[in-house]
């Protein structure tokens, strides 16, 4: 049997900076409602040990990180076993990142933070 790389993309990614969230709106002094812009950043953390074929660890993994708050989305490559987290700094942080995927069973390493 013929092998074959297979990759898995799950992703809950924004592509518009500007959103409106409650939290960050205010009010102008016409009462008008003012947006926040919101900065994304991404971080890139390698895992070498998601070698599942049914895509289970993938799924873990997107699962242990897409319920974090402030995780925007992500992306998991099993053909490279790296996991792209799209994020808002301040509310999150690529340490929390590593954790929640060390909890999940999957120690992993950060390869690269980076502005979105």
């Amino acid at each position: 049997m013929k092998n074959v790389t297979r990759s898995i993309v799950l992703t809950a990614a924004l592509t518009s900076v500007a959103i409106a969230v409650p939290a960050l709106a205010a009010r102008g002094a016409t009462g008008s409602l003012r947006v926040a812009a919101l900065q994304f950043s991404q971080a890139v953390i390698h895992i070498p040990g998601m070698t599942c074929s049914n895509h289970s660890c993938a799924t873990t993994v997107y699962m242990a990180l897409i319920r974090l708050p402030g995780v925007m989305g992500v992306g998991v490559d099993e053909s490279t076993q790296n996991v792209t987290v799209k994020y808002i700094p301040g509310r999150t942080s690529p340490a929390v990142f590593l954790k929640a995927v060390k909890n999940a069973g999957f120690p992993g390493t950060l390869v690269r933070p980076k502005a979105a």
